[in-house]
């Protein structure tokens, strides 16, 4: 309560606040013809519909809309797109960064999987970005996915319908002190149709050109006053469908090998392009024997046909050994074969928008939704983690290397010509995919509603709203086909034939195809479990703000005011299956080996939840200090903007207090300046304030062990070490304090009065951001061990076994002291890096006057970056400072510093454009849409070249350029027919496809799509 009063009372007091959209207000308030000074509008409003203005501020009736970069994307902008969900619907915003939340994307139970989408503007980072419906937060989306290795949320964009959407409003300027935390890189508004009088009935089908995929969507809405006129009712609901794509449809996504797409490039035979994966149904294997004991030569053998060249023993059936611990690329499994490149889904969406006029001066409101999607999909064949081998015991029946005999009689299974003991050696299975287990079929649910309930109007001169949200969200992801470590080697120890045998390869033809050599059904069930992860999220929100706009008035005009405080409570919980939360877990009865998980393939992930209550408040003043009336040249307005807000985290005990100063100069009529300066902040989310501890393992080099290596001669140099299993140990910390932010926005809008309609601007924007919340990573921390035990320390995260006799052997005489394998690494979320961004907006809307051939409207939006430097913290900076200085060597490395433009999908330029024509029952409308080049950093020329430009030896992912074309008709008669409309469309238009890049399926799924070239025919009757 003393907090709570505390707020109430600063934002009482006067003066700093924020721009934002007008929320309630924007909704319905409207003017007819453009007006000078408004918002960048990239979007004007349909012709049956007047101008939206949209004001950009909680003072209802202020005219402060030239202070604001707001974008505004209609009705008529989004048809343009071609979006038939929410994703593409916010994808095709050029603002918008990568979407880190796609199914593509979606490659381990870990990550946020099923239909879903994600929003982050400027590429600052998801969860920077503040999305609202009807001018208040969505609930975030169940789930989280690691993103720079740390756990990152967001709502869902597919929860918005595109047809539900009257228009978005995208401010494109920090806004944390009129919004609070996830505001940072701005705020994007989606305006629900309601108000509606009348009804409508579409459907719309799509079809994928060249391939089996289709989709159709059927969606209905009704809107009725009543009360006398004083109350409306509008109801809406949609039902979508989408089939589904195999990944053989695409050249780019059919294997994992796509070197055969870069023959006759620079990148010509690069190994980075084929991506097949060492585990496959080819096991690899130790044997727990001298290497003197077989042919092999070696305790490390891997199977393969054998008509490939190495083979050192045959195991019969067209398979044999041969040694070492890493099979040849011939070898090597494609992960994607039998998988699906886009899934089968389908959404429901309802909604309900009712208000009613209780007196002359108070409205009470409602909002009601519904979401549910199903979607299912087939992912590659479980296969064990390297960190997590399987013992398989001597006396397993399929073992080769079994006893001589067995009850008496000689064993058949196990290989002549070697001298291993009588009574058989175990092995240890280090690699392995369960191919004949088939490919894992992902199956996701999810359902959400979000009620709000408000009241807003006046009190005499003052405007106030008042509202309550209840939004909650759940999802249940259940993956098929995965395999139980403790019922896999229980099955494989069996000592009669019923056992599972992983010596029996797979295709000969190509390893990579699949498994020609399947066990018996038999002796797959009693290991191949289903696997859930539940989880849920839920939002509780209470505000009240009162505003006026004639506080008192100065020579320029009315001084307006706007005040506000705001509750919210923010709940998840992340409910994994038993087998990997640490209630079944698995300890190899070979070796004595424990995992906290007993899920092949997945590392251990405990339970968690987490509650947040926010207490926040903000107070806002627009002061006109200039007007047109008093004549003073060259100042034909100046209007200042002073906001600030104040929130209380109660789960970290942390206070945030952020400002916000913004003006807007009008030299003379049509010709306006703008600027803003704000700071701003992001809490750290729930799931990384409340991570128990989470384990990864990842194939990592132990810089360590590999310097005594290169030392003792063994390797060449770092760039030679073999990797190995490591796990990681990553956990939450209430001590997290909130991320920094300052934004800075300058711009100019120019309206011309000889080309009436006409509207340009231009913002510079740049952002720092300090303490970002992240991991040092485990490379890192290993790469800074090396680097202390160089100087005689050590890095105490990095937790070592006491070094064996072996070890002890390998470090003599190299200076290094002797170290263990390493255990574990620790990897805590802590403030850590910093990073500044910069670019420019472009934005132009030019209404064309009406000469006698139709109404032409012209959009442009564009977004180029000009920087996005990362900076290291004190520990990275020590690494890059010995790299440098030569202590470390170049092959150390510390990813994501230093400048990023045109990095990993972060392009230079991003931009949409469209020219829609109507005269009278006819309308055509052309959309283009460009996203620009960036470089592959997991790509490196296999000869380097010498360039000023530092991403010369990265893959180039090219630029693309997609257009759409749509022609409609309407009938207007007397007739039944009267109110119909019929429209095609074709999007991409050319049938483009995604630029290569060295991804999952062979494209940046962040940016761009497979659908490739779809024909859209749409039927809609109004009535």
């Amino acid at each position: 309560m003393r907090i709570t009063a505390t707020i109430v009372r600063l934002a009482l007091l006067g003066g700093t606040s924020l721009l934002a959209t007008s929320i309630a207000s924007a909704q319905d308030q409207a003017a007819a013809g453009s007006q000078p000074g408004a918002a960048d509008v990239t979007a004007s409003a349909p012709v049956a519909e007047p101008e939206i203005v949209v004001t950009g501020t909680q003072i209802q009736g202020a005219q402060i809309n030239d202070v604001l970069p707001v974008t505004v994307i209609d009705e008529q902008s989004i048809e343009n797109s071609g979006a038939s969900s929410g994703d593409e619907m916010f994808r095709a915003i050029p603002q918008a960064g990568t979407v880190a939340f796609n199914e593509q994307n979606a490659t381990t139970q870990n990550n946020v999987r099923g239909d879903v989408g994600s929003i982050n503007l400027r590429d600052l980072g998801t969860g920077n970005t503040l999305l609202l419906i009807n001018g208040r937060r969505m609930n975030l989306h169940p789930g989280f996915q690691t993103e720079l290795l740390v756990p990152v949320v967001s709502p869902d964009t597919n929860e918005i319908a595109p047809g539900s959407v009257r228009r978005i409003e995208v401010l494109r300027d920090g806004a944390s002190a009129l919004y609070g935390a996830d505001a940072v890189a701005g705020v994007v508004n989606t305006v629900l149709r309601g108000g509606m009088k009348g009804g409508f009935i579409e459907g719309d089908y799509r079809m994928s050109d060249g391939t089996s995929l289709y989709s159709y969507t059927l969606t209905g809405g009704y809107g009725f006053d009543f009360g006398g006129g004083r109350g409306n009712l509008t109801v809406y609901g949609s039902y979508f469908h989408e089939n589904g794509l195999p990944v053989t449809a695409r050249d780019y996504a059919r294997d994992d090998n796509r070197l055969p797409l870069v023959e006759g490039t620079d990148f010509e035979g690069d190994a980075s392009f084929n991506n097949r994966n060492t585990f496959g149904p080819f096991g690899q294997f130790d044997i727990q024997a001298p290497s003197n004991r077989t042919p092999i030569a070696d305790d490390d053998f891997y199977l393969q046909p054998s008509t490939f060249a190495g083979c050192r023993l045959q195991f019969g059936g067209g398979i044999c050994a041969r040694n070492g611990e890493t099979p040849v690329a011939a070898v090597r499994y494609n992960t994607i074969f039998g998988n699906s490149l886009i899934s089968k889904k389908d959404r429901y969406n309802a909604m309900a928008l009712l208000s009613y006029e209780l007196t002359d001066n108070i409205e009470a409101y409602f909002e009601g939704s519904y979401y549910r999607s199903e979607s299912v999909r087939n992912f590659d064949p479980s296969a064990i983690l390297s960190a997590v081998p399987v013992g398989i015991s001597r006396n397993a029946y399929y073992n080769p290397f079994g006893p001589i005999t067995r009850n008496g009689q000689p064993n058949p299974q196990r290989l002549p010509g070697t001298t291993i003991a009588a009574d058989g050696a175990d092995l240890i299975m280090e690699r392995y995919r369960f191919v004949d287990v088939g490919n894992r079929i992902i199956d996701v649910e999810k359902e959400s509603y979000r009620l709000v309930a408000g009241l807003r109007g006046n009190f005499g001169a003052w405007d106030f709203d008042s509202g309550f949200v209840y939004s909650e969200a759940d999802t249940v992801d259940l993956e098929r086909n995965r395999v139980s470590l403790t019922a896999m080697q229980r099955q494989i120890n069996l000592t009669t034939p019923d056992a599972y045998n992983p010596f029996n390869g797979g295709c000969l033809d190509d390893p990579g195809l699949g498994d020609c050599t399947p066990n018996p059904a038999a002796s797959i069930e009693p290991f191949r479990i289903d696997v859930f992860r539940k989880g849920g999220t839920s939002l509780a929100l209470a505000d009240f703000k009162i505003s006026r706009d004639d506080l008192f008035t100065l020579p320029g005009g009315n001084v307006g005011i706007a005040a506000g405080v705001e509750w919210r409570r923010e709940t998840f919980y992340d409910d994994r299956d038993p087998r990997i939360d640490g209630t079944i877990t698995f300890t190899d009865s070979v070796t004595g080996v424990f995992n906290g998980s007993d899920v092949a393939g997945t590392s251990e992930s405990p339970d968690s939840d987490g509650v947040r209550n926010v207490y926040s408040a903000f107070t806002e003043l627009f002061v006109p200090l200039v007007s047109p009336e008093m004549d003073i040249p060259l100042v034909e307005a100046f209007n200042v903007q002073l906001a600030g807000r104040i929130e209380r985290f109660a789960d970290i005990s942390a206070t945030a207090k952020v400002p916000r100063i913004a003006a807007s100069w009008t030299t003379i009529p049509g010709v306006t300046f703008r600027g803003a300066w704000s700071q701003g902040f992001r809490a750290p989310n729930l799931v990384q304030v409340n991570d128990d501890g989470t384990t990864r393992s990842n194939t990592r080099d132990d810089f360590v062990v590999c310097q005594a290596q290169v030392e003792k001669g063994i390797i060449a140099s770092l760039a030679a070490c073999p990797g190995a299993g490591v796990i990681s140990f990553r956990s939450g910390a209430r001590n997290l304090r909130p991320e920094d932010s300052e934004s800075i926005n300058l711009g100019i809008v120019l309206e011309p009065g000889f080309l009436p309609g006409l509207t340009v601007t231009a913002d510079y924007w740049r952002v720092k951001q300090t303490g970002l919340v992240g991991t040092f990573g485990d490379d890192n921390a290993i790469a800074l061990d090396l680097l202390r035990r160089l100087a005689g320390s050590t890095n105490p995260n990095v937790i070592r076994q006491a070094p064996t006799a072996d070890d002890i052997a390998l470090f003599a005489g190299t200076g290094l002291a002797p170290a263990g394998r390493i255990e574990r690494v620790i990897d805590p979320y802590v403030n850590l890096d910093s990073r500044v961004s910069k670019g420019w907006d472009f934005g132009l809307v030019y209404r064309v006057p009406d000469f006698g051939a139709g109404d032409f409207r012209i959009r442009l939006n564009a977004a180029r970056l000009d920087s996005f430097v990362q900076s290291a913290g004190s520990d990275g900076q020590e690494i890059v400072d010995a790299i440098a200085a030569g202590t470390l060597p170049l092959d150390v490395t510390v990813g994501g510093l230093g400048e990023l433009l045109e990095v990993d999908g972060r392009p230079k330029w991003r931009a949409s454009g469209s020219i829609n024509w109507e005269k009278g029952p006819v309308s055509v409308g052309l959309f283009g849409s460009y996203v620009g080049k960036f470089y592959d950093t997991s790509v490196v020329r296999d000869i380097l070249i010498v360039s000023d430009d530092p991403n010369a030896n990265f893959f180039p992912v090219d630029d693309v350029f997609t257009m759409n074309v749509s022609v409609a008709y309407t009938i207007n008669n007397d007739t039944a027919l009267d109110g119909t409309r019929l429209r095609f469309a074709i999007n991409n238009l050319f049938d483009t496809d995604p630029p290569l890049a060295d991804e999952t399926y062979g494209f940046y799924s962040d940016l761009h799509s497979a659908r490739g070239r779809q024909f859209a025919i749409e039927i809609r009757k109004k009535f």
